[in-house]
């Protein structure tokens, strides 16, 4: 289905399937993203280093729920689903729906300016 068709059946609360290779069927209803409070989309095949994670899971008191890390090319085909903080490193696409954005590796300025964002997004909800 397109996104539109695929808004529209769930509009109209019909009944939700699953599929496991949901690329078999380019007619079907378009899979759900889980939410989360943190969602941190990565550009170019980048890996998130797992120092990072546990930083911001540890500083934000975050549960592995909350947290998700997804490649630009699976944030993009989800139609770009958003959360309260949406983070993007490395990025290809615009950036203007971004809470904050930038490369790796960062920067002392760049995690100044994300522990200044994350202060003020994640705290404030």
């Amino acid at each position: 289905m397109t996104p539109i068709q695929s808004q529209l059946w769930q509009l109209l609360a019909l009944p939700a399937w699953r599929c496991a290779h949901p690329e078999r069927l380019p007619f079907a209803p378009t899979p759900s993203v889980a939410a989360a409070d943190v969602l941190i989309v990565l550009g170019q095949g980048k890996i998130l280093p797992a120092a990072f994670t546990t930083d911001l899971m540890h500083a934000l008191s975050l549960t592995e729920a909350q947290l998700q890390v997804m490649d630009e090319a699976t944030w993009l085909a989800a139609n770009q689903p958003s959360a309260p903080v949406l983070l993007g490193l490395n990025l290809t696409s615009s950036t203007e729906r971004f809470s904050w954005h930038a490369s790796l590796p960062l920067a002392a300025k760049q995690k100044q300016a994300l522990w200044s964002c994350l202060c003020r997004l994640y705290f404030a909800h």
